[in-house]
C-alpha cells in the first residue's frame, strides 16, 4: 500500500516536470514550476493548521510553567471562591461544590501537570487529537468556571476551544509532527 502511495505521488510530480521532448521557452522567458491551486491550497491549509497547533502548544506550556512553581492552591482556591461560584451557572456550581472544592489540593496539581503535558503534546505533534481532545476538555471547564459562553464576545476560552477542534479535524500532528512519522506506521489510528 506504501508502494502505491510512492509509486502515485512519483507520477504525479513527474507529470509536472518538464520533459525532453517538450518545447523550449522563447529567448528570455524562463520557464517555472508551477503548483495547481488546489495543491498550493491544501499546503497552506495544513501549514496553518500545524501554526495554530503549535500556538495553542505555547499557550498551555506558558500558562503551567507557574503554575508548577508552587502556590496555585491558593489561586486556584482563590479563583473558585471569588470568580466560579458567582459567575458559573448552576448546574456547574452544582459540579464545584461536589467535585472541585472538597478536591482543590488534587485538582491543584492535576491541572498544571495537564496544561503541560497538553501543551508539549501540541508542540511536538504527538498523538494530536488525543492532547487537543484534553485541551478542549481543559478549555470548557474554564469557560464555564469564568460565566463566558461560546457567543460572548470576550470568551478567549471559546475561541481557543474552537481552535482545539479544527486541530482535532484536521489532524494538525500530521504536519510538521511527530504524528506523520506515526502515521506512517499506523495509519488508521485516530491518535493521529
Amino acid at each position: 500500500m506504501a508502494l502505491a502511495r510512492l509509486a502515485v505521488t512519483c507520477v504525479t510530480l513527474t507529470s509536472m516536470l518538464p520533459r525532453a521532448s517538450d518545447p523550449l521557452p522563447p529567448k528570455g522567458r524562463t520557464s517555472s514550476l508551477r503548483l495547481p491551486g488546489a495543491v498550493l491550497q491544501g499546503i497552506l491549509a495544513r501549514a496553518a493548521l500545524a501554526f495554530l497547533r503549535v500556538y495553542l502548544g505555547l499557550l498551555f506550556l506558558y500558562a503551567s510553567i507557574p503554575q508548577l512553581r508552587g502556590g496555585f492552591a491558593v489561586e486556584l482556591s482563590g479563583f473558585l471562591n471569588d470568580v466560579a461560584l458567582i459567575k458559573s451557572a448552576e448546574f456547574y456550581r452544582e459540579f464545584l461544590h461536589a467535585v472541585v472544592l472538597p478536591n482543590a489540593p488534587l485538582f491543584a496539581k492535576l491541572i498544571p501537570w495537564g496544561e503541560l503535558l497538553v501543551g508539549v503534546s501540541l508542540l511536538l505533534g504527538l498523538a494530536t487529537r488525543l492532547s487537543a481532545a484534553g485541551a478542549l476538555l481543559l478549555l470548557v471547564n474554564y469557560m464555564l468556571a469564568k460565566g463566558a459562553w461560546f457567543w460572548y464576545p470576550s470568551s478567549n476560552d471559546a475561541a481557543l476551544a474552537a481552535i482545539a477542534v479544527a486541530i482535532i479535524v484536521g489532524a494538525a500532528g500530521r504536519t510538521f509532527g511527530v504524528d506523520a512519522v506515526l502515521a506512517r506506521r499506523w495509519p488508521r489510528s485516530p491518535l493521529w
